[in-house]
């Protein structure tokens, strides 16, 4: 009889310290994963934070900029104003009370037109009043800076549209109370006030106000760049494109279209037709 082999089964007994060596293995790669995780979701919460930071200090520098043009544009827009204001008070009253009372009418309000200035203060608010944006920017000079520039900015369209508003009032006190005022018409009498006068007297001094406001803000514009770390290219490429996405939006008819000023622009610059005008009216008499 061939004896069976019944042996008993081999048991693998664990090496002494074996668990403790895989927990602490397990325990290893968990915080390894973990901080990967974390570094990770750091580095892209910089990363956003760096680019909200651009993007708000963009729009910022790009709401100052459009201001400025905004005054470039005013200024050049009031030229025939001031051509037209120039003439007038270069006329003795003498050769104006010649001229009919509708045509002298019609010089003087649109040598007094004057339209207020107005701004979109979306990006001010939104920059003054989140001190979240304040805290991201990681630059005191630059959020300074800024402030000074809407503080101007706000100065800029207040001045301006008091002085405005003081030029329609001036002509608002003739209409409202003629007999103060020497001359047979109200045209007359709006070249003989004292108010009306000065006020086309300033209008050459306010165009150039506002090119050097304009030109003001964009030098301190270029400190905010600094500051902050942006090109000049940067934010010019990003205003254009702003006002370019602007301009292919629709938008409602503009009043100003369907005025026809009396005289055409181009004509404004001389003036020798309305001199003309007078010397053949000189003549009739």
């Amino acid at each position: 009889m061939s004896e069976l082999d019944i042996s008993p089964p081999e048991i693998s007994v664990p090496k002494k310290g074996g668990f403790w060596k895989n927990l602490l293995m397990m325990i290893l790669g968990t915080t390894i994963s973990l901080s990967l995780t974390l570094a990770t979701a750091a580095l892209l919460e910089k990363r956003h934070r760096e680019k909200d930071r651009r993007l708000s200090a963009m729009m910022v520098m790009s709401n100052i900029e459009s201001f400025a043009r905004t005054l470039d544009t005013r200024s050049e827009r009031m030229a025939p104003n001031d051509s037209l204001c120039a003439w007038l008070l270069g006329m003795s009253l003498e050769d104006l009370e010649l001229m009919p009372e509708k045509e002298l009418a019609d010089l003087i309000d649109e040598a007094t037109f004057v339209a207020t200035l107005n701004h979109d203060h979306t990006a001010e608010n939104v920059f003054s009043n989140n001190i979240e944006t304040w805290k991201n920017m990681g630059s005191v000079q630059f959020i300074d800076q800024v402030g000074s520039c809407f503080s101007a900015i706000n100065g800029v369209e207040e001045q301006f549209n008091e002085w405005a508003m003081g030029v329609s009032n001036a002509k608002k006190e003739v209409n409202e109370n003629p007999d103060n005022f020497e001359g047979s018409t109200i045209a007359m009498k709006c070249m003989h006030s004292d108010r009306v006068r000065a006020a086309m007297a300033a209008v050459h001094n306010r165009r150039c106000w506002l090119s050097y406001a304009a030109d003001c803000l964009r030098f301190y514009n270029q400190g905010n760049m600094k500051a902050i770390g942006i090109t000049e290219e940067e934010v010019m490429a990003y205003t254009n494109d702003r006002e370019k996405q602007d301009e292919e939006e629709s938008t409602p008819p503009s009043s100003q279209n369907y005025y026809t000023a009396p005289y055409k622009l181009d004509e404004l610059t001389s003036l020798r037709h309305l001199t003309t005008r007078i010397e053949e009216l000189k003549a009739e008499k």
